[in-house]
């Protein structure tokens, strides 16, 4: 980079990165804490695929119906009876379905206002090809399922469930999708404009796909599947997590990552079950039963019932948990925000996937909280008081300790990890099968959050976006690209759609990370960074920084900006900082935060070694100019 496009950059130094220098403007500025006004809210209900499967009936999708309102689990939000696979008989010389009579001998409408008249929605399954999956071998063997999909009879089968049978929701399958070799993103689009179409806005839409389906899914869609189906195994559970962890980009109020079913009260421990729903309910997705509601415990019942784990899903600012924290033994900290993203309120999961009890901690400054906050324990109900910096829980093996956590004031976020950015080609699909080498995320030790993104570029819109970033106000900030390349490569940043070419881009090697730092113009508000490169492939990334939390409450009269003409760097012994100026320096001084003169020099080289851990700022005062920077010792 030119160091005279940049004239305040700022380095590190090179005990463990102990001192990080910052320029920043300084001034009184008020942070917003408004919540998103969005209640469009994961969906809760149940469906009748995990216990029954294809031997379902009329009176088992009514009992089930009775069930949800006799437990009481309807008045804390479960609303939707979702019929799955396993009713169809084939089609009518018109083209329309026929239902199997046997199992719904009064057809399918009766049923949906069976479902109404108990002040719940009903739920409709269907298939984007030709048979479902209910025909085949494995998935039933059911022969009136073959013929029954979507596949050429779209608007005539959409107007049916839901202008004529009245239903409200609708599970779009892909087996017979994906044996003919559908383009998905055509086949679930045209779905949608067929829902469209019916002139009501209130159904909700499920694409079935078994994995996540590619972005352009989040407009078309309510939610979408993320895996496989789902077992009564902790090891499903885990696993369904982990293909969800890097997906929270794509959800938003509306439009969720499906986990699919619940399993609770199906076999695993009271425990594992605890995790189970908890985080389903941090991850935001849909809330599906899939348990015997009629038959179901009280102890799972309880943990069904729990208003206060329910809250965290169903939460307006419909955010998705992001991983704060993983060992790589087990014990995870996941995190989102609740009443909106500029809140200081968290609710945080601490996730014990090991064989023994452990211990586990998250520290505040990891949620971007400043000072103490006040926790309470969802699963115990009970208050923790105000405590300082830092949280620790004994968790039981397979076990969840679910918080909400309150701080005193929040800052912004600054580091945005790659991989939980919008990677808009992960899993774009040609054909039923996922197109090689798009963009990905994929686990990395090394890198800052035992992740990034690769397989980038090559391609126009094979892009890396971070979105939500937010600034307090309109100005310049200077911007660090983490990335790791093995060689020379190039990549366009974009920040609110002005381009600047990033070249030659070489870390050393594939497992070395290097830097590169750029001053960005943000506005006050959401800004969007896109790294891209069309022609060729851009270096894997790590994260980007931004030292977007501009300090507050400084006395006035203290300091006075211009446009810096200095440069801090570490000197060779890491335990100074060196000022090299165009101008000749008079004085520097040492404030803490709140604005106190800690220390003042007359020299260019100042001493840092026996600074505590924490910010500082740095007033450099020329014979023409007063510039201020930002240290941080770690």
């Amino acid at each position: 980079m030119n160091e005279n496009h940049f004239p305040q950059k700022i380095t590190i130094s090179a005990i463990r990165r102990s001192i990080v220098v910052l320029f920043c403007l300084f001034s009184l500025f008020s942070q917003s804490l408004q919540a998103s006004t969005d209640s469009k809210t994961p969906l809760m209900g149940w469906a009748s695929w995990n216990n029954f499967q294809v031997n379902i009936s009329s009176s088992i999708i009514q009992s089930q119906a009775d069930a949800m309102v006799s437990s009481g689990l309807s008045a804390v939000g479960f609303k939707y009876i979702n019929i799955d696979d396993g009713f169809f008989d084939g089609r009518n010389a018109d083209g329309s379905l026929r239902i199997d009579a046997v199992k719904f001998p009064k057809g399918m409408k009766s049923v949906a206002d069976y479902i109404h008249s108990k002040g719940l929605k009903a739920g409709f399954y269907s298939e984007a090809g030709a048979n479902t999956c209910g025909s085949r071998p494995t998935g039933g063997n059911q022969p009136g399922g073959i013929g029954a999909g979507l596949y050429n009879h779209d608007q005539q089968d959409i107007d049916s469930i839901f202008k004529k049978w009245g239903y409200d929701f609708i599970k779009v399958d892909y087996c017979g999708g994906s044996d003919l070799k559908l383009n998905e993103e055509t086949r679930y689009t045209a779905i949608k404009t067929a829902i469209d179409n019916t002139g009501r806005t209130d159904i909700k839409y499920n694409v079935c796909r078994w994995r996540f389906p590619g972005s352009w899914v989040t407009t078309i869609a309510d939610s979408w599947r993320i895996s496989g189906d789902i077992t009564a195994a902790w090891s499903s559970v885990t696993s369904i997590i982990d293909k969800n962890a890097f997906l929270a980009a794509y959800a938003s109020s509306g439009h969720f990552n499906d986990m699919d079913m619940l399993e609770v009260g199906r076999g695993m421990t009271n425990e594992e079950d605890k995790s189970h729903f908890s985080m389903w309910c941090i991850m935001s997705s849909p809330l599906v039963l899939g348990n015997d509601l009629s038959t179901m415990t009280q102890q799972t019942k309880d943990i069904l019932s729990n208003t206060e784990v329910i809250a965290v899903s169903q939460d307006s600012t419909g955010e998705q948990a992001h991983l704060v924290s993983d060992d790589g033994a087990g014990l995870q900290v996941w995190a989102k925000h609740l009443n909106g993203r500029r809140s200081s309120e968290r609710a945080v999961a601490l996730l014990n996937r090991s064989a023994v009890s452990a211990t586990i901690a998250v520290r505040w400054k990891d949620l971007n909280l400043v000072g103490s906050a006040v926790v309470r324990n969802l699963w115990t109900h009970t208050n923790l008081g105000s405590i300082d910096s830092v949280f620790t829980a004994t968790v039981p093996s397979h076990g969840v300790v679910m918080l909400k956590v309150v701080g005193n004031k929040s800052n912004l976020q600054e580091v945005f990890e790659a991989e939980n950015g919008w990677i808009n080609n992960f899993n774009m699909s040609l054909n039923a099968s996922v197109v090689a080498d798009q963009g990905r995320a994929t686990v990395s030790s090394t890198c800052s959050g035992r992740a990034k993104a690769g397989y980038l570029g090559n391609r126009a819109d094979n892009y890396l976006e971070f979105r939500n970033i937010y600034a307090d106000s309109t100005k310049t900030y200077p911007l660090t690209i983490s990335y790791i390349s093995g060689e020379n490569r190039n990549t366009t940043l974009a920040v609110n759609g002005k381009d600047t070419l990033l070249t030659n881009l070489n870390s050393g090697t594939w497992s070395a990370i290097a830097s590169i730092t750029v001053v960005v113009k943000l506005n006050k508000g959401n800004n969007i960074i896109r790294l891209s490169n069309a022609t060729g492939w851009m270096p894997d990334m790590d994260k980007i920084y931004l030292p977007l939390n501009l300090v507050k409450n400084i006395p006035t009269g203290i300091f006075k900006t211009t446009e810096s003409l200095s440069r801090v760097h570490p000197n060779p012994c890491s335990s100074f900082l060196q000022i090299d100026s165009k101008q000749p320096i008079t004085q520097v001084k040492l404030y803490s935060l709140t604005g106190c003169l800690l220390r003042t020099y007359q020299q260019s080289t100042i001493s840092v070694a026996d600074l505590v851990s924490g910010h500082y700022l740095l007033k450099v005062i020329t014979d023409k100019s007063i510039i201020v920077h930002r240290i941080i010792k770690e």
